[in-house]
């Protein structure tokens, strides 16, 4: 394995690793009615075409809600109480393997002593190398995460990178 695979796996070991000290740090206070939670995801994105140096435009997705999300705190005032799945569907312009810019619509579904919350929203992401950083907007909600590519098919510059997995910690708060 080559030192700059070796190196991308751990940075991505490494955020893995540290989510759960996040989680426990950072577990936020329930108010009635509130939105505050700390979350830590993670997907499979396939990328078309791929990202090369040349910029290019395409499309991303995760085929539907076919990660995991694992939030510490409350939405709506109600105590999340286990694991749910997220995706995500956007389109990209002047992409490449040192940038990307886009925007799409992100969906997760997330347990609670209410019953599951199903959150779909508009997506906003920006990467530098392998490093991601996201927004979304819901309803009355916001996200707001950091997160790594984790190369799984192509590696840019050698070849088109086509699909990665990516790891995420972040919060989701609102009213």
């Amino acid at each position: 394995m080559s030192p700059r695979i070796r190196g991308m796996l751990q940075l991505g070991a490494a955020v893995a690793a540290l989510a759960p000290v996040v989680l426990i740090a950072a577990t936020p206070a329930q108010a009635a009615g509130r939105t505050s939670a700390v979350c830590v995801h993670q997907f499979t994105t396939t990328i078309s075409p791929g990202f090369t140096l040349a910029p290019t435009s395409g499309t991303q997705t995760t085929n539907g809600e076919t990660g995991s999300i694992a939030c510490v705190g409350t939405i709506a005032g109600n105590r999340i109480t286990g694991t749910g799945s997220v995706g995500y569907a956007m389109a990209h312009r002047g992409a490449s393997c040192s940038s990307e810019k886009g925007s799409g619509t992100v969906s997760a579904t997330i347990p609670t002593t209410a019953g599951a919350q199903h959150l779909v929203g508009v997506l906003t992401v920006q990467r530098t190398a392998l490093a991601i950083r996201a927004t979304g907007q819901f309803v009355r909600l916001r996200y707001s995460g950091v997160g790594v590519a984790i190369p799984k098919q192509g590696m840019c510059p050698v070849s088109p990178l086509r699909r990665a997995v990516l790891v995420f910690t972040g919060t989701l708060s609102g009213a």
